[in-house]
């Protein structure tokens, strides 16, 4: 995954509370293929919110103005990606262009499956939260800075608001690195070991 340091990109306030995993992608999309450099979950993305039933967009939703057209950053409801398990929903988060979400809570295992995926989501007070929508409600387009090695979040009017990460996933994302790809950090002890052991034991060879 691309890793991520320092972003400053245009905010979104999506002042929706507790907007689950079936909405982020809605079931009838879980089968969509994710193919590199196709928009398939970019598309389906908060679908039903961005869509009437004739798939035209509808005007009054935030992220269908133009000036949300290129937001990295979504300033969330409490318990943004709650309710089930759903990877797509990260996969669809990512593919529309946000790579960080702010908000008072998120879905633990949503909040997981971005953090995997290379999506950072920040956990902030309600009240920090608020006054974020606020401004960004008052200043449709604003731009805000997340810095990752610092653990800071800089609103539109320039205060800072410190946030706390796993050193772990942090790591992670500083480097790029999901599960898979620290696991292949690995592969030559991994191949050696397989080397040795099928020397050590060569009739299990037929089925290793």
């Amino acid at each position: 995954m691309t890793p991520f340091t320092t972003l400053t990109a245009v905010a979104a306030p999506l002042d929706i509370a507790k907007i689950d995993t079936g909405m982020i992608v809605p079931g009838r999309f879980q089968r969509l293929p994710r193919r590199a450099g196709h928009a398939d979950y970019a598309r389906v993305f908060l679908h039903d919110l961005r869509f009437d039933a004739q798939e035209q967009p509808r005007a009054d939703f935030i992220l269908n103005q133009p000036v949300y057209q290129q937001a990295g950053i979504l300033v969330t409801g409490p318990d943004f990606g709650c309710g089930s398990s759903r990877e797509s929903a990260a996969y669809a988060t990512l593919d529309f262009g946000v790579r960080a979400l702010i908000g008072a809570s998120f879905g633990d295992v949503y909040r997981g499956n971005c953090m995997q995926n290379g999506v950072l989501t920040i956990v902030l007070p309600q009240p920090v939260v608020a006054g974020l929508m606020a401004q960004l409600q008052a200043a449709p387009g604003a731009r805000m800075t997340v810095d990752l090695p610092q653990q800071i979040v800089t609103a539109p009017d320039g205060a800072t608001h410190a946030f706390d990460i796993d050193a772990t996933r942090k790591e992670r994302l500083l480097e790029g690195l999901d599960d898979v790809g620290v696991t292949l950090q690995h592969l030559a002890q991994i191949e050696a070991f397989e080397k040795q052991y099928r020397a050590d034991m060569p009739w299990l060879a037929p089925i290793l």
